[in-house]
């Protein structure tokens, strides 16, 4: 007789499904900082003076993001057969504990309502031959206004989420570590380096002891 694995129980599957949730809420605030909010001179600069590979960091940004999600809303199971490959995702843990599903479809009706499961099953899921036929080749994901919109309001949505689902499953408050502000502050540091380097490369041509410092440091 073949040993089944152990399932996890409600509790221990929302430790795995929390982990996850903050790597979306970390990668939404790198997306949003470096993308979607007024920039610091500093990170405007990248865009200018290197902006292949800040665009390449946006796609890889938005596709992990947009497939950690979508991975969240999977089915409980996934196969040919019911129940032959357990997902880890939010309808798994509503069959655990019945508790949580309001929470699951509050958070379901703004991925449904939105167009992001076409654009991962469009553009990420499998590499579509026919539409690459018809269609140019693009690095970038086409995303509209909603997209974005809609990928700000699952983040908001999952924050939500954790907070009330922690209290059902375990009877305490989530104590929220907000690294997203950590994300904030780092991508305000990146800027000021950033912006650092720019007016030292401007400055070093008219300024002896600047010059000296950048061959201290090991330049021509």
């Amino acid at each position: 007789m073949t040993a089944t694995t152990p399932q996890p129980s409600a509790t221990e599957l929302w430790e795995i499904i929390n982990r996850e949730i903050t790597g979306i809420q970390l990668l939404w605030e790198a997306v949003d900082g470096l993308y979607f909010q007024p920039q610091g001179k500093g990170l405007a600069t990248l865009g200018q003076d290197a902006p292949l590979f800040f665009r390449l960091m946006q796609t890889a940004f938005i596709e992990s993001l947009l497939m950690r999600v979508s991975r969240l809303m999977d089915p409980a199971n996934s196969g040919r057969r019911e129940g032959e490959r357990p997902n880890l995702s939010l309808k798994r843990l509503v069959e655990k504990d019945s508790r949580i599903c309001l929470d699951e479809k509050a958070i379901r009706a703004i991925w449904d309502g939105s167009g992001l499961k076409t654009v991962r099953d469009k553009y990420l899921s499998h590499n579509d031959l026919n539409r690459a036929l018809k269609e140019a080749h693009t690095l970038n994901i086409p995303l509209e206004t909603a997209d974005i919109e809609a990928m700000q309001a699952l983040a908001s949505g999952l924050r939500e989420l954790r907070r009330s689902v922690n209290h059902k499953l375990t009877g305490t408050a989530y104590l929220d570590e907000r690294l997203d502000v950590q994300v904030q502050h780092e991508l305000r540091v990146l800027s000021k380096s950033l912006l650092g380097g720019e007016q030292f490369f401007t400055l070093l041509p008219d300024h002896e002891f600047l010059q000296r410092a950048w061959q201290e440091a090991g330049h021509e």
